[in-house]
């Protein structure tokens, strides 16, 4: 069942234009909308006190999918998003952000979750600067550090330079440099040591859920 879910308190965009790019998005995706629900909890509150927006995914079934027009529809904290992304993932819903054509699933590659989440911290600290949140358009092209990608993230949330990474594994410092620019890893990296250790488990859960999908999505990319 699709569900489609709008953000009434936001000053960002009406309820009218977010339903209006939902529709289209859904349209031109072919999804048949079962449902509409309207949230009107501030996106501020944390989740254990937004009864209405507790109620509305407690009524989600498994295999659901939710059609949102941005991340904000959600909340605009990052750690909310990481409980919000928990309870969705663990009963295998879908979330379909219409207005960056970004899709959050079980099949979601970890790091684009992480980037997502990353792009919306560097939001709330800068909110006066623009942000492109979601997947570029076209995959980027693969790199010999991809291997390592999350060596390497591993040791940039523990503090390690550039420097000492690419002595540690062997790699150019100038072209490891660039890598982990082009990547964002160092807003990868931040994220689980801004985040509160109850999140950080469930960022863990993530990982988890997502490790088979990736090593998946690696295969068929080698096959291309």
């Amino acid at each position: 069942m699709a569900v489609i879910l709008l953000k009434n308190r936001d000053f960002q965009s009406n309820i009218t234009i977010q339903q209006k790019q939902i529709l289209k998005y859904a349209q031109i995706s072919g999804f048949s909308v079962h449902a509409t629900e309207i949230d009107n909890s501030s996106g501020e509150t944390v989740l254990e006190e937004r009864k209405s927006f507790k109620g509305f995914l407690r009524s989600l079934k498994p295999n659901d999918t939710v059609l949102i027009y941005d991340l904000w529809s959600l909340t605009t904290k990052v750690d909310e998003l990481v409980k919000i992304f928990e309870c969705l993932l663990r009963r295998n819903i879908t979330l379909h952000i219409c207005n960056k054509h970004f899709v959050v699933s079980n099949q979601t590659p970890l790091f684009d979750v992480l980037e997502l989440l990353a792009k919306q911290r560097e939001l709330n600290l800068n909110p006066e600067k623009t942000v492109s949140v979601g997947r570029p358009k076209g995959r980027m092209s693969r790199s010999k550090f991809d291997d390592n990608r999350a060596r390497i993230v591993s040791m940039l949330e523990l503090g390690s330079s550039v420097n000492h990474i690419a002595k540690e594994l062997g790699f150019s410092r100038s072209s490891l440099k660039d890598y982990i620019n082009s990547r964002d890893l160092k807003e990868l990296a931040s994220i689980k040591k801004t985040l509160p250790k109850q999140d950080n488990k469930k960022i863990d859960k993530l990982i988890a859920q997502q490790a088979q999908a990736s090593k998946q999505e690696c295969a068929l990319i080698a096959q291309i």
